[in-house]
């Protein structure tokens, strides 16, 4: 196991330690959720790294292509399902399952769709509008996460909570609007994975 390749896997190991601080109240001041934002973009980070160290090294290897996907998928769920928890969820319950569905289904058609072009030997790379998903999807979710944190101040009532409630919203929308686009972006640029080749 190479190097890009455990930092990947550590990544995988630091999600139940996020979920472990973000649901411990017990511990004073609301440091849980704190730990579990810095944890989060620990885990943000290590997706850059990993993949810029396999390129620059010439360390691309079968198991990283499969586990670094993954890594991602369970970051970024993992992440939307703590914001819907709990009595006062950071995204209530209906917006918060919205996006999740939107989130899993665009993962899933992609991961699917790739599969297919490869049994055609047709590879599917990452776009550039797959990366700016996957950068505005992090910044929604971190910012989630810093609204969990901030909850625990005086200050975070009334206009200021609104405030940042509307800006969480808004960055949800965002990043919905770029699954679906980045999604529909993919299919349509690659045509020939859908394409029946049997001949009559």
């Amino acid at each position: 196991m190479n190097t890009p390749t455990k930092i990947t896997f550590t990544r995988i190991l630091l999600m139940p330690v996020m979920v472990f601080f973000y649901l411990a109240d017990f511990i004073p001041y609301n440091l849980g959720k704190l730990f579990a934002l810095i944890i989060l973009i620990a885990g943000i980070f290590t997706d850059f790294l990993d993949g810029y160290l396999a390129r620059k090294n010439n360390q691309v290897t079968n198991m990283g292509k499969f586990l670094d996907p993954l890594a991602d998928k369970l970051l970024a769920a993992t992440a939307i399902t703590l914001l819907i928890t709990g009595t006062n969820p950071v995204i209530p319950t209906i917006a918060g399952v919205i996006f999740m569905f939107i989130n899993l289904q665009r993962d899933y058609v992609i991961t699917g769709f790739r599969q297919m072009g490869q049994l055609k030997n047709i590879i599917i790379a990452a776009d550039k509008l797959g990366k700016i998903k996957a950068i505005v999807l992090y910044i929604t979710l971190s910012f989630g996460l810093l609204i969990a944190y901030l909850r625990y101040f005086a200050f975070m009532t009334g206009s200021v909570a609104t405030v940042f409630n509307i800006i969480l919203y808004v960055l949800i929308g965002i990043t919905s609007a770029l699954m679906i686009i980045s999604e529909i972006t993919y299919i349509a640029k690659n045509p020939d994975v859908l394409k029946d080749n049997k001949t009559e």
